[in-house]
Parts: C-alpha cells; sequence; structure tokens
C-alpha cells in the first residue's frame, strides 16, 4: 500500500509529519486531506477576523500529489458598514465607477 506525508499548516503551526500514513492511492490521500482540513477549521474557528489554512500531500517519490487551502475572512456588522462606505463613496480625484458590469450582462456569466 503506497505511503503519504502530509504537511498542514493551521495559521499558527506548521506541522511536517515525519510519519507516513498508508493508503490505498492518491484520491483516497486527497479525500485525507480534505478531511484534515475541515478539522482545522473546526478546530481554530472563531479566531478573529482571518485565517488561512493549507494541507498538501506527497507521495513516496516526495511528489506533491495534492494541495488545498481555506481562507477564512470574517466582519461584523460595523466593519461592513464601514467597507461598503468606503467602496460606495467617490474617489478623490472626482471620478466614480460604478460596480455594475459595463458588458450589459449585468454581470451575469453566460
Amino acid at each position: 500500500m503506497p505511503k503519504y506525508r502530509f504537511t498542514t499548516d493551521d495559521g499558527r503551526l506548521l506541522d511536517v509529519s515525519p510519519d507516513r500514513l498508508d493508503l490505498p492511492n492518491d484520491e483516497a490521500a486527497a479525500c485525507e486531506a480534505q478531511r484534515a482540513l475541515a478539522g482545522m477549521a473546526t478546530d481554530r474557528l472563531p479566531n478573529g477576523a482571518h485565517l488561512d489554512m493549507s494541507v498538501s500531500v506527497q507521495n513516496e517519490a516526495s511528489e506533491v500529489i495534492y494541495q488545498a487551502s481555506l481562507e477564512f475572512n470574517g466582519a461584523n456588522g460595523a466593519e461592513l458598514r464601514s467597507k461598503n462606505a468606503q467602496t460606495d463613496s467617490p474617489s478623490t480625484n472626482g471620478s466614480h465607477r460604478s460596480r455594475k458590469d459595463s458588458s450589459g450582462s449585468g454581470g451575469r456569466v453566460r
């Protein structure tokens, strides 16, 4: 059975495991990495307004076969209102651009 090494970064600790896990194949290793990332998010949140986490998997040849990351951004009501006020106010040079898509599609992807 193939062996895989996992490296995780929970935003505070980079963990390069010296141990390798026996897993049936690359797909199983990727699924295990996804579960690890979800577990890290559960353990670390809530923890402020921003958090970056990542996991990567190496095969026995030390090749990265899977990589995933998760970015969390949170804001309370006052922070959202302040950010929206800054975004909606005209720039200091007098020009103001609408946030609406100028292609005429209304921002929709076809």
